[in-house]
């Protein structure tokens, strides 16, 4: 009789190996678990954890400027110097006193210091966009590219719209209880009322000839005697129906008249 130990355990490995296929001492190390550590102990218990009590709730630098910088207006003039620099980015970040640690950004911080590039102002074209400078004028000669350029451009313009959605989105207007406001051209529609069913409103009940009455004891009108593909039958789209069957009866008579037997009749010769 197996002992407890034998019925809930699987079995061992035998050791030594009574065939030539023995492993070497340097595979056990592929099945060895590794010690355990603090580290592991610290991973296991970010792991188990729930995110809100993992994480530290606290947003990174860069990310509360950029929420930061959304708050206020471009500072963009109506009519710039012809030296205006364009950068915004990096005007808001040197009045906010915010630096980068990173290697990189310090070696494209010192490059832009050594050859300063002044970024142009946005151009103000309203409704006069390049794609409709290239719909009204044929300045691109191959129709085929010019097709490609026009859609090209509608895409940025596309691509456009919602980078500005998104970056509306991120400090949206809200009211004094916090709740967001819609936009301006949002129109809110008054909700559809729909009075209750009354006894007038009913449709008047079949006549008793056509209903019957189910296995629930209710007045259901009675099936139709017609099928239900009625519309689409022979019999009352054709207007020769009556001829037509009249041809086809006279063809199967004849047909059953060709196929019966000739009979020979002996008379007596006088």
């Amino acid at each position: 009789m197996p002992t407890i130990d034998e019925r809930e355990n699987l079995l061992s490995e035998v050791l030594p190996k009574h065939t030539g296929f023995t492993p070497r001492p340097i595979q056990k190390l592929a099945v060895k678990k590794k010690p355990h550590t603090m580290l592991d102990v610290e991973c296991n218990h970010f792991l188990q954890s729930s995110r809100d009590e993992a994480t530290h709730g606290i947003p990174p630098l860069s990310y509360r400027m950029w929420l930061e910088a959304s708050k206020y207006d471009p500072p963009i003039p109506e009519k710039p110097d012809p030296q205006y620099n364009s950068n915004v980015w990096r005007n808001f970040r040197k009045q906010f006193g915010f630096h980068v640690n990173s290697e990189g950004q310090k070696v494209s911080e010192m490059i832009a210091a050594m050859y300063p590039l002044n970024i142009p102002s946005p151009s103000r074209v309203g409704d006069y966009t390049y794609e409709k400078f290239l719909t009204e004028i044929s300045l691109i000669k191959d129709e085929k590219l010019r097709r490609m350029a026009i859609r090209r451009t509608g895409k940025d313009v596309e691509e456009f719209k919602k980078l500005k959605l998104r970056a509306e989105v991120r400090n949206p207007p809200v009211d004094p209880e916090g709740s967001i406001l819609p936009p301006a051209n949002f129109k809110r529609y008054a909700p559809r009322f729909i009075p209750p069913d009354t006894p007038s409103m009913w449709p008047p009940p079949a006549p008793p000839g056509q209903t019957q009455v189910d296995i629930f004891g209710r007045n259901v009108p009675k099936a139709r005697p017609e099928p239900y593909m009625w519309k689409l039958s022979y019999k009352l789209n054709h207007p020769d129906f009556k001829k037509l069957k009249d041809e086809v009866n006279q063809r199967i008579t004849m047909s059953r008249q060709r196929r019966q037997p000739a009979t020979l009749t002996f008379g007596k010769v006088r």
